[in-house]
């Protein structure tokens, strides 16, 4: 056999390494040359992530053989840009991994060489054998001999015998013979066929390893057209039954044959007696899940054992490093790893994958989830302090100021006129005469003394009875005083105050085990198992994505609607009042979750990876409508304007969540911006409630009974300053409200008495006789009054009603 034969398969039995086809991606590389990235594989803190893939055979032969020229480079891109550079991962190591797989497959690995040829050949099995051994770090790694007709026992390939075993013994070969022992051997039984040879049979039998037999021969069985062993037919019939009773222990036959069909140039059976053998062994080798191997064929013995317990293995893992604070938002990114030799790219293929959410981000070696939320409760304290001043300092100060600008100004002459108004000679308030330089206030035709205008409580005489201009409260005196401040202030803080409880619990809870009931309805519409791998691939495409919606909507629709019902809630005793809050949060959360559930499940149908407006407008309409009608349920806020507030919800809902989109590739942490959407949203739905729902600077009292029914303003005689802010009900002739159509009725002369305390209308009663709810109120007791609160005293039904501005 010639040098160049040899050296082929010393090479093919020292890679024992080879992939599978597979179709380059750009045809201009050249075809033999190819990487095939399989999967994508991250450590539990992101740091350090694998590439597993496979690589054609000559990348893999120049690797093993140290070829120099050889070299990776790696690349990410981001969308469809290039990732910049301070985020790109870096290739720290090449790890072959199917030397490992190898090594996890526990062979025992059985190695029959022939001493029957030439010195040479001879040669050549000793180098393959003690490669193979060094290649594959093998300790159970066996040798045998074929010689003059007999086999050798089995020994283990140690240095020694590879350097003193391996010496021909010239004569007749007894090839299917020595086959069939050492599948005895292998298997645990007695062999008859060399009864004379010693067999390790018991060790290896109850030893759990996988067994292979590789064979190296050149097929000889026949000498003068006559079979070289005397049994030669019978062992025919016996090898083949052999294979078909033995499916779990692979044959790879080398063939050392000399002929020109050898060399690799026909792949067809060989014909005649010299090649009986060789088509014997291919039967053998497909039966048993091996390989009939020729010098030059490429797939080599490693490929074809990984690949029968692996079918879906990587040669080669790529190791690489992430920089710190890197973040990952969602985004598909795309992992590009290019083969160079020396200068010319010979093989690339790239791999997407997702990694985190814009909800739930991934941010390498980044702060713990409680600095962020230590770091967003302090900023969410401060913007809610900072509104809180906002809107009771600044924007008091602001129209105060614009409105002295307006309507403030020095007394010059009579019959003087401003603002299109005639200024009378004296106040309105006091009486006096206007003296040149006094400052007054021409707010409507009742124009009076500034000072005058401040100890009337900011607003004109005649205002809350035939003027509807004459008022622009400010304090000077308290700052403080929640007057000052807008309506919508109170809105605004519980909006606030919800987003950022929603925020923090969110966060908290945001790295969970996921979403179970999305995981089965995922499996569910895909018709998949749960435990496949498709499962968990659309688990790594739809996952990461969409986890965390449900709970978001969760998180918002509960704390939302606990602040917006505390604030709508009215006419009811603390605890059914707690208790209707407490229902109404727990439904609006529910069915918020449902929404969003909903969306995810829409999205996943259509195969939607990513965030887009043409589907997420479905949740937020839907979570905003939901919450707009339970916060309106059982109030006095219509179910139209509700839905008003819903459809402001959804512009301020889709704004603060496409406001994130900017961060995609920005490298920083971005988490305390979802406290600001978070914010956003919630003081936009709240202040879109408060815009339909009624104000109570105005309030009646509603008189049913023994008198014609009326609404009798209470609010004009709280504005009185010289009432003290009280509304006495009585008979006396010193009430407000004298009860002289109920005649016989117990009532006193002072029953009951309606009193504002910080701006806050209570009912107290002052005799027996004041029932709420057909119980009677205690002497004394304060009961705030709400809309819609009734009280009867006598046969005279009392509502409280407030009615809009």
């Amino acid at each position: 056999m010639n040098s160049v034969k040899i050296i082929f398969l010393l090479l093919g039995v020292l890679l024992l390494s080879g992939c599978e086809g597979f179709a380059p991606e750009d045809k201009s590389h050249r075809e033999d040359h190819n990487v095939n990235i399989l999967d994508v594989e991250f450590e539990p803190d992101y740091k350090y992530f694998y590439a597993n893939a496979q690589l054609n055979d000559s990348i893999v032969s120049a690797i093993i053989r140290g070829d120099s020229t050889i070299r990776f480079e790696a690349r990410e891109f981001a969308g469809n840009h290039l990732a910049t550079s301070n985020t790109q991962p870096r290739l720290i190591e090449i790890k072959n991994i199917k030397l490992q797989e190898i090594r996890n497959l526990d062979l025992n690995i059985l190695v029959l060489v022939d001493l029957t040829l030439d010195p040479e050949q001879i040669a050549a099995q000793r180098l393959a054998v003690k490669n193979m051994k060094a290649l594959f770090s093998l300790s159970n790694m066996h040798v045998a001999f074929m010689k003059n007709r007999t086999v050798s026992e089995t020994m283990n390939a140690t240095d020694y015998v590879l350097d003193n075993y391996f010496k021909p013994d010239p004569g007749e070969k007894y090839l299917y013979r020595s086959i069939l022992c050492k599948l005895d051997e292998l298997v645990g039984r007695k062999s008859r066929y060399f009864p004379e040879v010693k067999q390790d049979t018991i060790t290896r039998y109850l030893t759990p390893r996988q067994e292979v037999l590789v064979v190296l021969s050149d097929g000889k069985v026949y000498e003068h057209d006559m079979p070289i062993d005397p049994e030669h037919y019978a062992l025919q019939r016996a090898i083949t039954q052999y294979a078909d009773s033995i499916r779990r222990l692979p044959l790879f036959y080398v063939s050392l044959g000399s002929d020109e069909r050898e060399a690799g140039l026909s792949e067809e059976p060989a014909e005649g007696l010299d090649n009986e053998a060789e088509n014997l062994m291919r039967v053998l080798c497909a039966k048993m899940k091996g390989q009939f191997l020729r010098m030059l064929d490429p797939y080599f013995i490693l490929n074809d054992l990984v690949t029968q317990f692996h079918k879906q293995y990587a040669d080669f893992r790529f190791l690489f490093v992430n920089p710190d604070l890197k973040i990952y938002r969602g985004l598909e990114r795309i992992l590009q790893i290019d083969c160079f030799q020396s200068d010319s790219l010979i093989a690339t293929d790239v791999f997407p994958y997702s990694v985190g959410s814009i909800y739930s981000p991934v941010i390498v070696h980044g702060a713990t989830t409680f600095q962020i939320i230590l770091r967003g409760g302090i900023f969410g304290v401060l913007i809610i302090l900072l509104l809180y001043l906002v809107f009771q300092l600044v924007i008091p100060a602001i129209r105060y100021w614009l409105f002295k600008r307006k309507y403030v100004t020095r007394y010059t002459r009579k019959n003087m006129t401003y603002n299109g108004i005639l200024v009378e000679q004296s106040c309105y308030f006091c009486k006096a005469p206007f003296e040149e330089g006094d400052e007054i206030v021409v707010k409507c035709q009742h124009v009076l003394h500034k000072s005058c205008w401040d100890e009337n409580e900011y607003k004109c005489p005649e205002y809350g009875r035939h003027c509807k201009q004459g008022s622009h409260y400010y304090n000077q005196k308290n700052l403080f005083d929640p007057h000052n401040a807008s309506f919508y202030l109170s809105w605004i803080l519980a909006g606030a105050l919800a987003g950022l409880v929603a925020w923090i619990c969110f966060t908290a809870n945001a790295h969970g085990d996921g979403n179970h009931v999305l995981v089965n309805v995922i499996h569910l519409i895909f018709g998949v198992d749960a435990n496949s791998d498709r499962a968990a691939d659309l688990m790594r495409i739809y996952g990461n994505h969409l986890y965390f919606l449900p709970f978001y909507g969760l998180n918002i629709g509960f704390f939302l609607t606990l602040s917006l019902s505390l604030l709508t809630s009215r006419g009811r005793w603390w605890g059914k009042r707690s208790l209707v809050v407490v229902v109404k949060s727990l439904v609006g959360g529910l069915l918020s979750y449902l929404s969003f559930f909903l969306g995810c499940v829409v999205s996943i149908a259509l195969n939607l990876k990513d965030n887009t407006a043409l589907i997420d407008w479905l949740p937020w309409m839907l979570s905003g409508f939901i919450i707009a009608f339970v916060v309106a349920y059982g109030t006095d806020i219509k179910l139209r304007k509700a839905l008003v507030g819903a459809t402001i919800s959804i512009i301020f809902g889709l704004g603060s969540m496409y406001s994130w989109s900017f961060a995609f590739n920005s490298q920083f942490d971005t988490r305390e911006f979802l406290l600001l959407s978070y914010m956003i949203y919630c003081i936009g739905f709240a202040v879109s409630v408060a815009v339909t729902s009624p104000k109570s600077e105005r309030y009646f009292l509603r008189v049913e009974g023994p008198i014609k029914t009326m609404d009798i303003a209470i609010y004009k005689w709280m504005s009185a300053a010289a009432r003290r802010k009280r509304v006495l009900i009585g008979k006396s002739v010193n009430c407000e409200l004298q009860m002289s159509w109920d005649l016989t009725s117990p009532i006193a002369p002072e029953q009951a008495e309606i009193r504002m305390v910080n701006g806050n209308l209570y009912l107290i009663a002052l005799e027996e006789g004041v029932y709420h709810d057909k119980k009677p109120l205690r002497v004394h007791l304060r009961k705030r009054l709400y809309h819609g609160f009734k009280f009867s005293i006598g046969k005279t039904q009392f509502t409280y009603i407030e009615k809009d501005l």
